[in-house]
């Protein structure tokens, strides 16, 4: 489960973004590996946010080199954030 704060002054597209990253440093979710899709992910948060905030956050990692979308097949980690493991 993704336990967001609706209440956080941090917009849920960040918080869900540093969620991701966190399981990707942590090898939750290892380089070469596809992340959940955006109705698992909607479903691990519980359903308290929308498929633009998951893209949102999603767009985010992609902009740091972290994931990769592939058309048909998904979004994949590429890279670990700056200090993962190798």
């Amino acid at each position: 489960m993704i336990e967001l704060d609706r209440d956080a002054m941090t917009p849920m597209y960040v918080q869900l973004a540093n969620v991701l990253r966190d399981r990707i440093h942590a090898g939750e979710i290892p380089v070469g590996r596809r992340l959940p899709s955006q109705a698992e992910l909607e479903a691990e948060t519980g359903g308290i946010v929308s498929r633009r905030t998951i893209k949102s956050a999603l767009e985010v990692l992609a902009d740091e080199g972290l994931v990769q979308g592939v058309q048909g097949k998904g979004v994949f980690v590429i890279a670990l954030p700056a200090g993962g493991q190798s």
